[in-house]
């Protein structure tokens, strides 16, 4: 157990999100009281800054750093160089947080590198929320205070590559840096970094404990239109990836799951994209994803693979025949 430990709460406002006063609520109201929220605002936006400076003025622990016209990344970055906590957390400034969820991790009985927790995901296309993931993505469990490795992850692809669900050491995540050209921890090029990054994180953890309890509500659609304006990103992103598990020798035993990921995430990413650009992402998803026709693969294991028939349409299809037949669909 952790006694009085400060925890350093990032939250990055991308955009007005009507769930922004909800989001900083469930952070004052924390039963665990010794944290430090750090607001980094990056929009010129009279609401944003009226919310803001309100809870600031109600509630000292709320830091307030205004920095126009900076990606996601680059206000992650800064706001982690104005942190001071032990511990670091990031919160999506659409989401909200349980309640009880920093007083739950200062009660664990031994503070991990890496603390992973369950919650909901919800999505306006959906009448019901469901869970981020099963803890029977993760091998060797036997309760919430199982100490993992990154070998325990069944599919560390498979929502994993995220960081909303996840807190930190900070001496952790400064020996992480050092690993890094630019002494950052996310590239501020790349508005996707945060996957290479939590992949990383996850490798290089010498303790990770899951919490299979629901704790963080994330609103999916509000955070992924956000995320939206660098859609091109994810190419050098999972080429980064990529990268990370050859040199970890790890590529092997993981590459029919980085293939899952792969044309998965494009696919979705597609979507996402603006018309005048659809036809140019198309093409490179195809080109990229052609190679594996060439590939050391075996054919009926990625017959079984989860929405392969998108695959397999990607390379049959023109652009405007997939975005007819998957459009609201993936």
């Amino acid at each position: 157990m952790v006694d009085k430990a400060l925890i350093s709460v990032i939250v990055t406002i991308l955009s007005w999100e009507n769930n922004l006063e909800k989001c900083l609520d469930s952070l004052s109201l924390q039963t665990y009281k010794d944290l430090e929220f750090i607001c980094v605002n990056t929009v010129l936006d009279d609401k944003v800054r009226n919310v803001l400076e309100k809870y600031a003025q109600k509630d000292k622990r709320f830091q307030i750093v205004q920095a126009h016209n900076i990606n996601f990344p680059e206000a992650k970055n800064l706001a982690f160089s104005y942190s001071k906590g032990e511990f670091v957390s990031f919160v999506n400034s659409s989401d909200r947080v349980s309640l009880s969820l920093y007083q739950k991790f200062i009660d664990l009985p031994e503070s991990p590198d890496i603390y992973v927790f369950n919650g909901w995901e919800c999505s306006i296309k959906e009448i019901f929320p469901k869970y981020f993931f099963s803890i029977n993505e993760w091998s060797n469990h036997k309760d919430d205070n199982t100490s993992h490795k990154f070998s325990d992850i069944v599919n560390p692809f498979r929502d994993n590559a995220l960081t909303f669900n996840k807190i930190y050491r900070r001496e952790f995540l400064k020996n992480l840096i050092k690993t890094n050209s630019d002494e950052t921890l996310f590239d501020s090029n790349l508005v996707f970094d945060e996957k290479y990054f939590s992949l990383l994180s996850l490798m290089k953890a010498s303790s990770i404990i899951v919490n299979q309890e629901p704790l963080y509500y994330r609103y999916k659609d509000l955070f992924e239109v956000v995320s939206a304006s660098g859609t091109f990103d994810i190419f050098k992103v999972v080429d980064k990836i990529e990268n990370l598990f050859k040199k970890s020798g790890l590529h092997e035993a993981y590459k029919y799951a980085f293939f899952q990921y792969k044309y998965q995430k494009y696919a979705h990413l597609f979507f996402k994209v603006e018309e005048n650009e659809r036809e140019n992402f198309y093409l490179e998803m195809k080109k990229r994803l052609d190679v594996y026709r060439y590939e050391n693969m075996n054919k009926s294991i990625c017959e079984r693979l989860v929405l392969f028939g998108v695959y397999k349409n990607i390379l049959k299809l023109n652009s405007k025949e997939f975005y007819e037949k998957y459009k609201n669909k993936i």
